[in-house]
């Protein structure tokens, strides 16, 4: 009677070498690829149509998002809280701007000692003139 089980080790052994060789094949397209393997793995995420309308910066924004952030406004899909990187992401990408240092910006909105919530106030002041009209 034939013994099944070598021929069975000698089919894994040739299956497992061919992932291998596959493995390696890739390895080496990334590498001589290396942009269009990037540009497949992460597509490009469309830009944005607004722009941050001057005399407004990135500070302002800052400020509203830590405004937004601290009243707990943003969640996440599962129920929890978004972070502050989240929220500045989703700024940035909207206005087409770069918060530099977003942690440190938060940091000087929050410190403020003389007009704290100028850009609020602002928001603030224009829906109440909308508002009378």
């Amino acid at each position: 009677m034939h013994d099944p089980r070598p021929a069975a080790l000698v089919a894994l052994w040739e299956g497992a070498v061919s992932h291998l060789e596959f493995e390696m094949r890739m390895v080496h397209l990334r590498i001589e690829h290396s942009a269009v393997m990037n540009r497949l793995r992460e597509p490009e995420k469309p830009r944005s149509a607004l722009y941050l309308a001057e005399p407004f910066t990135p500070t302002d924004l800052m400020e509203l998002i830590t405004a937004l952030h601290t009243a707990g406004v943003g969640r996440r899909i599962d129920g929890t809280r978004a972070n502050v990187e989240q929220l500045v992401e989703l700024f940035s990408w909207m206005f087409n701007v770069r918060i530099n240092n977003p942690i440190q910006c938060r940091r000087g909105v929050i410190n403020r000692k003389l007009r704290l919530t100028r850009f609020l106030d602002l928001l603030r002041n224009s829906l109440i003139e909308e508002s009378q009209r």
